[in-house]
């Protein structure tokens, strides 16, 4: 839940932020219900929202199609059944059980069939191939800005993110990435290599999702400390605007209130508030970049954060003292 992206919706600040979402590997998945993206709050961005899904699986696209011209939505969504590469051609896709696991890279018995449900899950089936483009050829031509990218493509994200590298460098303000810890795929990048990767193009690694562990087979013997075998997780990284050293063309106003809003709709709430703050003091004499207003009544209206000392926070006495001089 947002904290501060209903007051800026609310008092207009966002009538004239356009944002654009780039998910690759877009496919629902039942236990995950976070993959319906207007159930994480960014419909509050509609008109101005579009959303771009590839999915390997055309059933699945026409499916995810069919359900948003069924529910009207007020925003722009397309998924397309493009599998995602570092080239463009055609690609061997490994089908397996569940289709959600299904990769690029073949799965690896010799780590899935020690861990329990990994093995089942990631059970080869069958193989196709599949057209590929990258991310920098389908939106060569395309006006518009990607804002933010989310991949999950089950061990070939670094391969997505090779194949967007101009993107990285020009347009994208924060990526959602999964990342494995062991080679659940065979030859897969594993954290290390897309964590380096990212780095190098000049993301900030924030924090991790959830941390999922697998059971070893037939082993239900585990520590509350340390819940079986560490395999994947999400890691967000920012590209990070309003550090000294960021000498970057799309260090603006806007991208800086955009990269805000999408820490917001994920909870990183004290950069989302340093970013607000950044702007208001940096960019505040524009009364469209002021959010005094918008930063003190978003927290003294949050029921867990009305008792905070606002005040105390050395920003927002800069603020206070800027709005109202004595």
């Amino acid at each position: 839940m947002s904290i501060f992206v209903k007051h800026l919706k609310n008092q207009g600040y966002l009538d004239n932020i356009d944002l654009t979402l780039c998910i690759v590997g877009s496919r629902q998945v039942q236990e995950f219900i976070d993959t319906d993206y207007s159930q994480q709050g960014w419909e509050i961005f509609a008109p101005g929202l579009t959303i771009y899904g590839f999915d390997a699986d055309p059933k699945a696209c026409q499916e995810r199609n069919q359900q948003l011209t069924q529910n009207k939505v007020n925003w722009t969504e397309t998924h397309i059944p493009l599998a995602v590469w570092n080239t463009s051609g055609t690609q061997t896709l490994y089908c397996t059980k569940h289709p959600e696991c299904s990769s690029l890279y073949p799965p690896n018995e010799l780590v899935i069939n020690r861990l329990e449900e990994y093995a089942e899950r990631h059970k080869l089936i069958s193989t196709t191939s599949v057209q590929t483009t990258t991310l920098d050829e389908f939106f060569q031509d395309k006006l518009t800005s990607i804002d933010f990218l989310q991949l999950d493509v089950q061990g070939g994200e670094l391969n997505v993110l090779q194949g967007g590298s101009q993107l990285l460098d020009n347009q994208i303000l924060m990526v959602l990435v999964e990342v494995s810890f062991i080679e659940l795929y065979k030859n897969q990048p594993l954290f290390a290599d897309v964590d380096i990767y990212l780095r190098n193009q000049g993301f900030t690694l924030l924090d991790f999702g959830n941390r999922w562990n697998g059971r070893r087979q037939g082993i239900t013997l585990m520590s509350r400390q340390h819940p079986g075998q560490l395999v994947w997780t999400d890691g967000f990284y920012v590209r990070d605007l309003i550090r000294p050293d960021q000498n970057l063309g799309f260090k603006t106003p806007d991208n800086i209130l955009k990269l805000a809003c999408i820490a917001d709709i994920f909870m990183f709430y004290d950069y989302a508030l340093e970013l607000l703050g950044y702007l208001t003091l940096n960019y505040g004499d524009n009364h469209q970049y002021n959010l005094t207003d918008v930063i003190i009544n978003s927290i003294q209206e949050h029921p867990e954060l009305k008792n905070l000392n606002i005040e105390s926070i050395p920003f927002i006495s800069k603020l206070l003292k800027k709005s109202h001089p004595s």
